[in-house]
């Protein structure tokens, strides 16, 4: 048993209840605001953070909170938990039910718990270090594909690999892969995680975005990285991926 099996268990239960305020919302008219970084929010984001927030309060009033919507509380604890109310916000308001809500424990800065909700799937992805990786409890394995030509891979945005200075990455992931598709957000990475596709590439992240993958891709037997080939949750870019195929994914930046 886990040091973290209850911890999985507890947040599992808030996540999944903030995730039916998100489900709520969707495909309803909704006031749809553009923040700072020309990125949508609408009430649901809001709604569902505030309840994970309460609910994260009341069950680990020592760990502290960093929410996309919100912030960082200022609470100064070896554990962090991070909130993305509702990854794939664009979907969501598009009324396109590819869109999640993720949330993450770190311990001192390391993942040690990861749950993602697709409400509208209604599939929920859950792994802590240790214990493994599942959907609605059936263990997750990611592929076992050994080279890019061979490989089914999913990208991010173009517009946000324009953004980022990687258009020539996304040019060569379309002339090397036997396929390229854009699978967007959190639910590329849950296709990668289900071996459904060899790896999953996003040129523009938030630490929220990718702390629950992380520790759900690696319980599930993948690598992730960013396009410098590091190890972490807290760059701008990250790429999810069987691990045969780090070295030549790498390679491409």
């Amino acid at each position: 048993m886990s040091e973290y099996s209850e911890i999985l268990e507890q947040g599992f239960e808030i996540a999944k209840n903030a995730s039916k305020i998100a489900l709520s919302y969707f495909r309803q008219a909704l006031l749809i605001e553009m923040k700072e970084n020309h990125t949508p929010v609408t009430i649901a984001d809001k709604k569902t953070e505030e309840m994970i927030r309460t609910e994260l309060g009341q069950a680990f009033p020592d760990h502290g909170i960093l929410g996309e919507e919100f912030g960082h509380d200022s609470k100064k604890s070896e554990y962090l938990w991070t909130v993305d109310p509702i990854d794939g916000t664009l979907s969501f308001v598009r009324g396109i039910p590819l869109f999640g809500t993720l949330m993450a424990l770190l311990k001192n800065r390391e993942p040690v718990v990861g749950i993602m909700i697709l409400p509208a799937l209604e599939e929920s992805y859950l792994a802590a270090k240790g214990l493994g990786a599942f959907c609605n409890g059936i263990p997750l394995r990611v592929s076992t594909i050994k080279s890019l030509e061979s490989a089914v891979v999913s990208v991010g945005d173009v517009s946000c690999f324009d953004a980022s200075g990687h258009r020539h990455v996304l040019t060569s992931l379309i002339e090397k892969t036997e396929l390229c598709r854009g699978y967007t957000d959190c639910f590329g990475h849950s296709l990668m995680m289900r071996g459904s596709v060899d790896a999953m590439i996003d040129p523009v992240v938030n630490i929220w975005d990718v702390a629950p993958l992380a520790c759900l891709i690696r319980e599930a037997g993948g690598d992730y990285c960013d396009f410098e080939g590091n190890r972490t949750i807290e760059s701008s870019s990250f790429m999810s991926f069987t691990p045969a195929l780090r070295e030549e994914l790498i390679k491409l930046f």
